[in-house]
């Protein structure tokens, strides 16, 4: 396996080191993850600016988080589905919820299972979304501007999933305490 530098603020190259210091003041902590993106400032830059886009796009909380999740899920990730398993319980986004996510998606109340399937066709699309699967997420009432949010997530979290595969990310024990 490639080993790759988990960086502090202090070995960090110079333009990671502010991102870094923003996962501090966010988290209390430099997530692990983060540590390992930073010795490309333009990773952790990026990812930074596409996470806080999603944060604030059109969708609620809880679908972002069926997003993130099942971006994990697929790509085999279980550093994301236990980050962001933790940061949805943090804003209150309902734990049985994100146990069907994991365990039994077809159970999920209808728009979370359209956001579940859609976000599964767009991460195995390998650049080409079937128009009758962006036609079905639409019928479940759902706008073009949460479709594109969809694909920013994806795209997010496919630079995150792809690192923690190279680096063999360690999930954080603060990660691990959920309900």
């Amino acid at each position: 396996m490639i080993e790759l530098e988990m960086h502090t603020v202090q070995s960090a190259p110079e333009d990671s080191r502010k991102l870094l210091q923003s996962s501090i003041d966010n988290f209390g902590w430099i997530p692990n993850q983060s540590a390992y993106m930073a010795e490309s400032p333009a990773l952790l830059s990026s990812y930074q600016y596409a996470h806080d886009r999603f944060s604030d796009c059109s969708l609620s909380d809880e679908e972002k988080a069926v997003v993130w999740i099942t971006t994990g899920l697929l790509n085999q990730c279980r550093y994301t589905v236990q980050a962001h398993r933790w940061i949805a319980l943090k804003q209150g986004v309902a734990a049985d919820t994100l146990t069907q996510l994991e365990t039994n998606p077809d159970s999920l109340p209808e728009k979370l299972r359209a956001i579940h399937r859609f976000t599964q066709v767009v991460v195995k699309a390998q650049g080409i979304i079937p128009q009758p699967a962006a036609m079905d997420f639409l019928r479940a009432g759902y706008t073009r501007q949460n479709m594109l949010d969809i694909i920013l997530g994806v795209s997010q979290k496919t630079m995150s999933t792809l690192l923690n595969s190279l680096a063999g990310t360690q999930i954080e024990p603060e990660f691990m305490n959920v309900s």
